[in-house]
């Protein structure tokens, strides 16, 4: 296929799309699935104080615990938090690898300290994701206008040349408001669909 020579760039959240997160609603013992506590966690107010970089861990675990009523205490959640994380999926190097070399890649991820030096992601993808734009070091967090308008200044794009995949429906959203072309990644197959129809795989490397 033709590739789509409009997009300059394809973006990638991290969490539950190249990287694993293990169930919410088992680490964390919630009584509500994983959709909820996926919405929840996104529009927590102590959530995105930790992920802009605005507060230490011990005042975000107790903010939270408060903020989502946990039954446990904050160094039990802190436990719980730092089990979270599972490892990189492995078709996503295979997938980031695959396109095409002249589009620039990207992570656009709501993160923090804690848990960005476990991840590994450069030592994984190594120099073919070109920028990081991580909320604990930007100040900038999803689902938020300007977390994603820094993607545009900084690629010097109009939203529309860029592709942008997210785990969450309400991230994708508001991208998609945006101007942006958003997809919902989740896995393998709901990356590489979008990457194909616009042409933006290697020939040779499209196939799972």
């Amino acid at each position: 296929m033709t590739r789509d020579t409009s997009i300059r760039a394809v973006v990638f959240d991290l969490g539950g799309v190249l990287l694993d997160l293990n169930d919410p609603v088992a680490v964390f013992g919630v009584d509500f699935d994983r959709a909820e506590f996926n919405r929840r966690w996104l529009l927590s107010t102590a959530v995105q104080t930790f992920e802009r970089g605005d507060c230490d861990a011990a005042s975000f675990a107790g903010a939270v615990v408060r903020e989502m009523g946990f039954g446990y205490g904050p160094d039990e959640f802190i436990e719980r938090f730092n089990a979270w994380p599972g490892g990189i999926f492995p078709y996503a190097p295979g997938v980031v690898q695959a396109i095409a070399p002249e589009v620039d890649v990207g992570i656009l991820s709501n993160t923090n300290g804690i848990h960005w030096e476990s991840f590994g992601v450069e030592r994984t993808f190594g120099d073919r994701i070109g920028r990081y734009f991580l909320s604990y070091q930007t100040g900038l967090v999803k689902p938020h206008a300007d977390a994603f308008e820094q993607l545009t200044k900084t690629y010097g794009c109009e939203a529309a040349e860029i592709l942008y995949f997210d785990d969450n429906p309400l991230n994708v959203d508001a991208a998609a408001a945006l101007g942006f072309r958003a997809a919902l990644g989740r896995d393998e197959a709901e990356l590489r669909e979008p990457l194909a129809a616009l042409g933006l795989l290697d020939v040779g490397q499209r196939a799972g």
